[in-house]
Protein backbone atom coordinates (compact mmCIF):
# COMPACT_ATOMS: atom_id res chain seq x y z
CA UNK A 1 0.00 0.00 0.00
CA UNK A 2 1.60 3.55 -1.05
CA UNK A 3 2.95 5.27 2.53
CA UNK A 4 0.37 8.76 2.98
CA UNK A 5 2.34 11.91 1.57
CA UNK A 6 2.34 14.02 4.53
CA UNK A 7 2.35 18.04 2.95
CA UNK A 8 3.52 18.48 -0.43
CA UNK A 9 5.87 21.44 -1.06
CA UNK A 10 3.33 23.49 -3.72
CA UNK A 11 0.36 22.95 -0.66
CA UNK A 12 3.31 24.47 1.59
CA UNK A 13 3.65 27.48 -0.68
CA UNK A 14 0.25 28.10 -1.12
CA UNK A 15 -0.32 28.11 2.36
CA UNK A 16 2.15 30.39 3.15
CA UNK A 17 1.02 33.19 0.56
CA UNK A 18 -2.38 32.64 1.83
CA UNK A 19 -0.98 33.17 5.36
CA UNK A 20 0.88 35.87 4.55
CA UNK A 21 -1.56 38.02 2.26
CA UNK A 22 -4.20 37.68 5.16
CA UNK A 23 -2.00 38.44 7.62
CA UNK A 24 -0.81 41.91 5.58
CA UNK A 25 -4.60 42.48 4.92
CA UNK A 26 -5.88 42.39 8.63
CA UNK A 27 -3.20 43.92 10.48
CA UNK A 28 -1.25 46.66 8.51
CA UNK A 29 -3.70 49.44 7.43
CA UNK A 30 -2.84 53.55 7.38
CA UNK A 31 -3.34 53.94 11.18
CA UNK A 32 -2.14 50.77 11.98
CA UNK A 33 1.16 48.83 12.07
CA UNK A 34 2.39 45.38 13.89
CA UNK A 35 4.02 45.69 16.85
CA UNK A 36 4.39 41.90 18.29
CA UNK A 37 3.89 38.53 16.78
CA UNK A 38 3.19 35.86 18.61
CA UNK A 39 3.61 32.09 17.64
CA UNK A 40 2.65 28.54 18.37
CA UNK A 41 3.21 24.87 17.12
CA UNK A 42 0.07 23.65 15.52
CA UNK A 43 0.15 19.59 15.19
CA UNK A 44 -0.78 18.56 11.47
CA UNK A 45 -3.44 16.40 12.01
CA UNK A 46 -6.68 15.25 10.59
CA UNK A 47 -8.93 16.74 12.93
CA UNK A 48 -10.01 20.21 12.42
CA UNK A 49 -8.45 22.98 14.32
CA UNK A 50 -11.23 25.27 15.65
CA UNK A 51 -8.78 28.46 16.42
CA UNK A 52 -8.11 29.43 12.82
CA UNK A 53 -10.26 31.95 11.30
CA UNK A 54 -12.49 31.26 9.04
CA UNK A 55 -11.30 33.49 6.37
CA UNK A 56 -8.26 31.71 6.33
CA UNK A 57 -9.95 27.81 6.33
CA UNK A 58 -11.72 28.95 3.20
CA UNK A 59 -8.40 30.24 1.39
CA UNK A 60 -6.86 26.70 2.15
CA UNK A 61 -9.60 25.35 0.91
CA UNK A 62 -9.60 27.68 -2.39
CA UNK A 63 -5.59 26.13 -1.95
CA UNK A 64 -6.64 22.57 -2.27
CA UNK A 65 -8.58 22.45 -4.99
CA UNK A 66 -5.92 23.82 -7.30
CA UNK A 67 -3.00 21.87 -5.96
CA UNK A 68 -6.16 19.11 -6.50
CA UNK A 69 -6.64 19.89 -10.17
CA UNK A 70 -2.73 20.14 -10.42
CA UNK A 71 -2.14 16.71 -8.96
CA UNK A 72 -5.04 14.54 -10.10
CA UNK A 73 -4.53 14.26 -14.36
CA UNK A 74 -3.19 10.70 -15.56
CA UNK A 75 0.22 10.67 -17.08
CA UNK A 76 1.11 7.34 -17.53
CA UNK A 77 0.31 3.66 -16.17
CA UNK A 78 2.50 1.30 -14.25
CA UNK A 79 2.06 -1.92 -15.47
CA UNK A 80 3.37 -3.56 -11.94
CA UNK A 81 4.04 -2.01 -8.62
CA UNK A 82 7.54 -0.59 -8.08
CA UNK A 83 9.09 -0.34 -4.77
CA UNK A 84 12.12 0.95 -2.86
CA UNK A 85 14.57 -1.91 -1.05
CA UNK A 86 18.30 -2.21 -1.04
CA UNK A 87 20.45 -3.14 -2.48
CA UNK A 88 18.62 -3.03 -5.78
CA UNK A 89 15.02 -2.95 -6.47
CA UNK A 90 12.36 -2.05 -8.96
CA UNK A 91 11.69 1.58 -8.36
CA UNK A 92 15.63 2.16 -8.03
CA UNK A 93 16.12 0.57 -11.18
CA UNK A 94 13.22 2.20 -13.06
CA UNK A 95 14.47 5.73 -11.68
CA UNK A 96 18.20 5.53 -12.61
CA UNK A 97 17.37 4.18 -16.39
CA UNK A 98 14.89 6.68 -16.94
CA UNK A 99 17.60 9.58 -15.87
CA UNK A 100 19.87 7.82 -18.34
CA UNK A 101 17.87 7.62 -20.93
CA UNK A 102 15.98 10.98 -20.36
CA UNK A 103 19.40 12.82 -19.94
CA UNK A 104 20.62 11.64 -22.88
CA UNK A 105 17.77 12.89 -24.67
CA UNK A 106 18.11 16.34 -23.32
CA UNK A 107 21.86 16.47 -23.33
CA UNK A 108 22.29 14.91 -26.90
CA UNK A 109 25.72 13.57 -25.28
CA UNK A 110 26.38 9.67 -24.42
CA UNK A 111 25.81 8.81 -21.01
CA UNK A 112 27.76 5.94 -19.65
CA UNK A 113 26.19 6.06 -15.90
CA UNK A 114 23.63 7.21 -14.08
CA UNK A 115 23.25 7.61 -10.18
CA UNK A 116 20.57 9.06 -8.02
CA UNK A 117 20.07 8.20 -4.37
CA UNK A 118 17.58 5.76 -2.49
CA UNK A 119 16.60 8.48 0.22
CA UNK A 120 15.34 10.45 -2.54
CA UNK A 121 12.43 8.39 -3.71
CA UNK A 122 9.76 8.76 -0.96
CA UNK A 123 7.14 7.01 -2.51
CA UNK A 124 6.36 3.84 -4.38
CA UNK A 125 4.67 3.84 -7.49
CA UNK A 126 1.70 1.40 -7.57
CA UNK A 127 0.18 -0.74 -10.52
CA UNK A 128 -2.22 1.19 -12.21
CA UNK A 129 -2.69 4.68 -13.37
CA UNK A 130 0.23 7.54 -12.81
CA UNK A 131 -0.86 10.87 -11.76
CA UNK A 132 1.01 13.91 -11.17
CA UNK A 133 0.56 13.92 -7.54
CA UNK A 134 2.25 10.53 -7.61
CA UNK A 135 5.50 11.53 -9.48
CA UNK A 136 5.53 14.34 -6.74
CA UNK A 137 4.88 12.00 -4.12
CA UNK A 138 7.87 10.30 -5.14
CA UNK A 139 9.99 12.63 -6.26
CA UNK A 140 9.65 15.70 -3.64
CA UNK A 141 12.71 17.34 -3.82
CA UNK A 142 13.52 19.91 -6.47
CA UNK A 143 16.67 18.03 -7.35
CA UNK A 144 18.31 19.66 -10.84
CA UNK A 145 20.13 17.22 -13.54
CA UNK A 146 23.96 17.51 -13.39
CA UNK A 147 26.48 15.90 -15.84
CA UNK A 148 29.92 15.24 -14.52
CA UNK A 149 32.95 13.30 -15.75
CA UNK A 150 34.82 10.23 -13.87
CA UNK A 151 37.97 8.69 -14.56
CA UNK A 152 38.43 4.83 -13.77
CA UNK A 153 40.29 5.47 -10.24
CA UNK A 154 37.54 7.98 -9.46
CA UNK A 155 35.05 5.39 -10.63
CA UNK A 156 36.23 2.53 -8.50
CA UNK A 157 35.90 4.82 -5.68
CA UNK A 158 32.43 6.20 -5.60
CA UNK A 159 31.45 2.22 -6.35
CA UNK A 160 33.26 1.64 -3.27
CA UNK A 161 31.14 4.53 -1.61
CA UNK A 162 28.11 3.22 -3.06
CA UNK A 163 28.49 -0.61 -1.51
CA UNK A 164 29.22 1.16 2.13
CA UNK A 165 25.50 2.69 1.53
CA UNK A 166 24.22 -0.65 0.87
CA UNK A 167 23.65 0.00 -3.08
CA UNK A 168 22.12 3.12 -4.61
CA UNK A 169 19.76 3.01 -8.10
CA UNK A 170 22.42 2.74 -11.32
CA UNK A 171 22.21 2.40 -14.54
CA UNK A 172 24.59 1.63 -16.94
CA UNK A 173 26.63 -0.36 -14.43
CA UNK A 174 26.62 -3.83 -12.82
CA UNK A 175 28.41 -4.27 -9.72
CA UNK A 176 29.68 -6.88 -6.64
CA UNK A 177 28.97 -6.03 -2.48
CA UNK A 178 30.51 -8.16 -0.95
CA UNK A 179 29.80 -8.99 3.45
CA UNK A 180 26.20 -7.18 2.88
CA UNK A 181 24.87 -5.80 4.83
CA UNK A 182 26.86 -6.14 7.80
CA UNK A 183 30.85 -5.06 6.25
CA UNK A 184 29.66 -4.49 2.93
CA UNK A 185 32.61 -3.28 0.05
CA UNK A 186 32.83 -3.27 -3.31
CA UNK A 187 33.70 -6.29 -5.28
CA UNK A 188 33.75 -6.10 -9.47
CA UNK A 189 32.51 -3.41 -11.42
CA UNK A 190 31.90 -2.97 -14.76
CA UNK A 191 30.64 -0.47 -17.14
CA UNK A 192 28.98 -1.24 -20.41
CA UNK A 193 29.72 -4.42 -19.91
CA UNK A 194 33.39 -4.08 -19.74
CA UNK A 195 35.35 -3.82 -16.17
CA UNK A 196 37.93 -0.96 -14.99
CA UNK A 197 40.69 -1.21 -15.63
CA UNK A 198 42.96 -2.45 -12.57
CA UNK A 199 46.40 -0.51 -14.09
CA UNK A 200 46.57 2.74 -12.45
CA UNK A 201 47.57 4.73 -15.47
CA UNK A 202 45.07 3.19 -17.57
CA UNK A 203 42.37 4.39 -14.86
CA UNK A 204 43.54 7.41 -15.22
CA UNK A 205 43.19 7.81 -19.29
CA UNK A 206 39.72 6.35 -18.78
CA UNK A 207 36.78 8.83 -18.64
CA UNK A 208 33.25 8.03 -17.78
CA UNK A 209 30.34 10.55 -18.09
CA UNK A 210 27.99 10.50 -15.14
CA UNK A 211 24.17 11.74 -14.72
CA UNK A 212 23.20 12.48 -11.65
CA UNK A 213 21.02 15.09 -9.40
CA UNK A 214 22.54 18.80 -8.36
CA UNK A 215 22.52 17.30 -4.40
CA UNK A 216 24.43 14.27 -4.87
CA UNK A 217 26.74 16.22 -7.66
CA UNK A 218 27.98 18.51 -4.36
CA UNK A 219 29.18 14.84 -2.48
CA UNK A 220 25.78 14.18 -0.44
CA UNK A 221 24.49 11.20 0.99
CA UNK A 222 28.29 9.32 1.17
CA UNK A 223 29.37 9.40 -2.56
CA UNK A 224 31.54 12.62 -1.82
CA UNK A 225 33.69 11.39 -4.74
CA UNK A 226 30.91 12.70 -6.98
CA UNK A 227 31.88 16.28 -5.98
CA UNK A 228 35.10 15.76 -7.92
CA UNK A 229 33.38 15.76 -10.80
CA UNK A 230 34.77 17.76 -14.15
CA UNK A 231 33.69 19.01 -17.26
CA UNK A 232 30.39 19.66 -15.02
CA UNK A 233 27.08 20.63 -16.74
CA UNK A 234 24.48 21.94 -14.66
CA UNK A 235 20.79 22.18 -16.17
CA UNK A 236 17.64 23.69 -15.03
CA UNK A 237 15.15 20.50 -15.19
CA UNK A 238 14.30 18.63 -12.64
CA UNK A 239 14.60 14.87 -12.03
CA UNK A 240 10.62 14.45 -11.31
CA UNK A 241 10.36 16.40 -14.67
CA UNK A 242 12.42 14.11 -16.33
CA UNK A 243 10.36 11.07 -14.99
CA UNK A 244 6.98 12.54 -15.63
CA UNK A 245 8.54 13.16 -19.52
CA UNK A 246 9.81 9.48 -19.40
CA UNK A 247 6.70 8.22 -18.33
CA UNK A 248 4.33 10.16 -20.48
CA UNK A 249 6.89 8.99 -23.50
CA UNK A 250 6.75 5.41 -22.82
CA UNK A 251 2.81 5.16 -22.38
CA UNK A 252 2.15 6.89 -25.90
CA UNK A 253 4.67 3.62 -27.19
CA UNK A 254 4.11 0.86 -24.77
CA UNK A 255 0.47 1.64 -22.91
CA UNK A 256 2.97 1.78 -19.57
CA UNK A 257 6.09 1.31 -17.36
CA UNK A 258 7.56 -0.95 -15.65
CA UNK A 259 10.89 -2.39 -13.76
CA UNK A 260 12.42 -5.10 -12.34
CA UNK A 261 15.14 -6.19 -10.79
CA UNK A 262 17.73 -7.63 -12.94
CA UNK A 263 20.73 -8.47 -10.82
CA UNK A 264 22.87 -5.36 -11.80
CA UNK A 265 23.74 -5.22 -8.32
CA UNK A 266 25.11 -8.66 -6.92
CA UNK A 267 25.46 -9.51 -3.42
CA UNK A 268 28.47 -11.86 -2.83
CA UNK A 269 29.17 -13.32 0.76
CA UNK A 270 32.10 -12.52 2.20
CA UNK A 271 33.08 -15.87 2.80
CA UNK A 272 33.24 -16.21 -1.15
CA UNK A 273 35.92 -13.81 -1.38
Amino acid sequence: MKPKYEIMKIEKIILIIFLTAQLFVTSCHREYCIKNIDGCTIAVTEEPIESIPANIIEHIKRGEKSVDSIKSPVIGHALTTMTVEAPESSLMNFAADALREQAQRHTRQRIDVAITNKGGLRSEITEGAITFGDIYNVFPFENRLVLITLNGEQMLRLFSEIAKEGGEPISGARMEIIGYPDNPRCGRVKIGGKEIPTDKEEQLKREYRIATSDYLAQGNDGLTTLAEGYNKKEYTITLRDLMIEYIARHHKRTKGVSAHKDGRVKLIDATDK
